[in-house]
């Protein structure tokens, strides 16, 4: 750096012109720049290799496999990194996950931690949800409770109010003296 000062000095002291003692400093600052954020540049510019330095192989072929279909995307740029990059930070930090759905250019990655269900609606993007639990998708993807019943539990679409074996609440079972479920209460 102090070369190129000591350059920009000796052009000025030599009776240069303001011009071209403007040209090589906007060079000097232009190339400053460009070599201190490399790494940005790449991963704006539509990176298609992505960041392969990871050691796990596994999550490598995963990734890849798993965003090939963003490479097909015209715009926006940057997609097919943008998706390596969050799948391998989500295998890296969940395992047992799973990819969801495909890369799309609304939503680039979806990934499912244990225990929850990608489904993959027509015309939407993918997305993650426990079917155990999810009154729009209960039991499986697309299967919405009734409004009537509109509870999910374990996977059934019940009615709390008047289930005996989920009475107000998932899993809160009526016996003994109180075998019947009524306005979510047990009672005789």
């Amino acid at each position: 750096m102090s070369e190129a000062l000591d350059r920009l000095a000796m052009l000025v002291a030599r009776g240069g012109s303001r011009r071209d003692a403007l040209k090589y400093l906007g060079g000097l600052l232009a190339g400053g720049f460009l070599l201190g954020a490399p790494g940005r540049a790449r991963a704006d510019d539509g990176d298609d290799q992505g960041d392969d330095d990871d050691d796990n192989e596994a999550i490598n072929k995963a990734c890849r496999t798993y965003c090939a279909s963003c490479r097909k995307l015209k715009r926006p740029r940057g997609v097919h990194g943008k998706c390596i990059h969050q799948c391998k930070r989500f295998l890296r930090k969940n395992p047992n996950g799973k990819l969801c759905g495909s890369c799309t250019a609304t939503q680039p990655f979806a990934g499912c931690a244990t225990g929850a269900t990608c489904c993959t609606p027509k015309n939407a993007d993918s997305f993650c949800t426990n079917t155990g639990s999810d009154a729009k998708n209960c039991g499986a993807c697309g299967n919405v409770c009734p409004t009537a019943t509109p509870t999910c539990c374990s996977g059934k679409c019940v009615d709390t109010q008047t289930d005996a074996k989920n009475c107000g609440t998932c899993g809160t079972v009526c016996s003994g003296s109180t075998p019947n479920c009524k306005a979510g209460k047990c009672s005789t």
